[in-house]
């Protein structure tokens, strides 16, 4: 079976997703490769389409909103309803492995098929770890208070923090999590006051619960399959931060961003908030 990546963007011209598109384009990956779009123009749906990219794209107006559950739209928590629909009733193809990441700040630096093959085992979920704990992390601690009741975040709040953001593992255990991450926010704000949604909550505390703790690969940073720079490299807030890391920083080596140890990792994310690090990996990539 071929593997597939996935990713979503609104309001994005071609310019904005360049360097995912590029960088994944050129790590090897072979299987598809599929976009969910909302009020992107023309020419970004007909550039994806020429580099052999499957393009699922739809309006958000009016009469879309009614089916979104507060009208206040946010890219980061519908996209797991619209992944899982999408693949559920217009995608006819069945897959190994689903790779769903971020688009603005990901770049694919190795080919993210190899890296799940040698390391999720017969794990079903890959997530991936941002190296810091709820308790020590401002916006985390903020986003998960803000989402769901205090007693939860009691529970969560010594617990490390993995990333909505760079999720991937076996192709209809992922669309099921998908659909649970959603309607597990059916009572949490779309838009959290202090930025983002509640998506990054719900996996968390999702993946503490059975069955999906039985069944997840905990990936940390030094397993190089997903570098979290917002946490691990950011220059505005490392200092605050370097006390608290669970695992060695990241570096940069060449012009790939790497392990403690010179590993590369397969995918990084918030490479822009690393402004040295941003110009390499935008030459690289452009």
């Amino acid at each position: 079976m071929k593997d597939v990546v996935v990713g979503c963007i609104t309001n994005y011209n071609f310019e904005k997703i360049k360097y995912w598109v590029n960088s994944l384009d050129t790590c090897g990956f072979t299987g598809d490769k599929v976009m969910v779009c909302y009020n992107i123009g023309y020419d970004v749906a007909e550039e994806l389409t020429k580099r052999n990219y499957k393009v699922l794209a739809f309006e958000n107006n009016k009469e879309e909103k009614k089916l979104q559950r507060h009208g206040d739209f946010n890219i980061c928590l519908e996209r797991f309803y619209d992944i899982w629909a999408f693949f559920k009733y217009t995608i006819t193809e069945e897959y190994r492995y689903m790779i769903s990441t971020d688009v603005k700040d990901v770049v694919f630096q190795t080919n993210p098929s190899t890296w799940l093959e040698n390391n999720i085992g017969d794990k079903k979920i890959n997530v991936a770890c941002e190296s810091i704990r709820y308790k020590d992390e401002p916006w985390g601690k903020h986003n998960l208070l803000q989402c769901f009741p205090a007693p939860i975040f009691d529970q969560m709040h010594k617990k490390l923090i993995f990333n909505a953001g760079t999720i991937s593992g076996d192709y209809k255990t992922l669309l099921d999590f998908f659909l649970n991450i959603y309607m597990f926010c059916g009572r949490s704000p779309e838009n959290v006051p202090g930025g983002g949604g509640p998506d990054q909550a719900a996996l968390n505390v999702l993946l503490r619960l059975q069955p999906f703790r039985s069944i997840t690969n905990f990936a940390m940073s030094e397993h190089g399959y997903a570098a979290q720079l917002g946490t691990t490299a950011d220059p505005s807030k490392i200092k605050e931060f370097r006390k608290y890391l669970a695992e060695p920083e990241p570096i940069m080596q060449n012009d790939l961003v790497c392990t403690s140890k010179g590993v590369p990792f397969s995918i990084v994310h918030q490479y822009d908030r690393v402004p040295e690090w941003k110009k390499i990996i935008e030459k690289k990539y452009e």
